[in-house]
């Protein structure tokens, strides 16, 4: 897999954290991060060390979002929280940052917060490119939080706007893979009467 640089990703790259070469199609629990020796574990919808030698070196060099994202996957809290308040002292505005601190949030188990700040987020770049990725990191809050339901509805929306914009496939099979495990975690009844509520929930069966 060839990485792609830092310099080049986009903030939805930096913040979905995929590999340029896409998603596998197939269901599993864990799915490619694109941050080395990290997985992102479709269950909880939290990042997990999958091999720790590749996530120290990551965490050695790797970007400040690659460092908080594997600082998450550790637990270590309060060294990803120092991390992102350096990161906004110099750049306040800083979005792949303003995210991760809702993801940190999110982490500490205020999942009402975090929501919260998402919506937050989402009222400021509303038809914006940042739009997708905040639809996407408020699937992860609903989940966590164990509301399935609005997750997969935020996921569809992630989905939906992807394909519209002709977002790179890996971003789409993200939206997609999310889609498809949480829809699966649905009771039958509740999937066949909200269905048509869900955006893209047609193209993920």
């Amino acid at each position: 897999m060839i990485a792609v640089p830092d310099s080049a990703k986009t903030h939805t790259q930096e913040l979905l954290q995929v590999p340029a070469a896409g998603l596998d199609s197939s269901p599993r629990q864990n799915i490619e991060s694109g941050v080395p020796g990290i997985l992102l574990n479709l269950m909880t919808m939290r990042h997990e060390v999958s091999d720790a030698a590749l996530a120290e070196k990551t965490l050695q060099s790797g970007s400040a979002s690659s460092q908080v994202i594997v600082l998450l996957a550790k637990g270590d809290l309060r060294a990803a929280s120092e991390l992102v308040a350096e990161t906004r002292l110099n750049d306040p505005q800083n979005f792949v940052m303003r995210v991760l601190d809702t993801s940190l949030t999110r982490a500490g188990g205020d999942f009402a917060r975090a929501t919260k700040r998402l919506r937050a987020l989402l009222t400021e770049f509303k038809g914006t490119e940042h739009e997708s990725i905040l639809q996407q990191h408020l699937g992860f809050a609903y989940v966590e939080s164990g509301d399935l339901l609005a997750g997969a509805n935020r996921f569809g929306k992630a989905l939906d706007l992807r394909t519209a914009e002709g977002a790179d496939t890996h971003l789409i099979e993200s939206s997609r893979a999310c889609l498809e495990a949480v829809t699966a975690r649905i009771p039958a009844q509740h999937t066949g009467e909200h269905a048509g509520q869900i955006p893209g929930a047609d193209a993920a069966r």
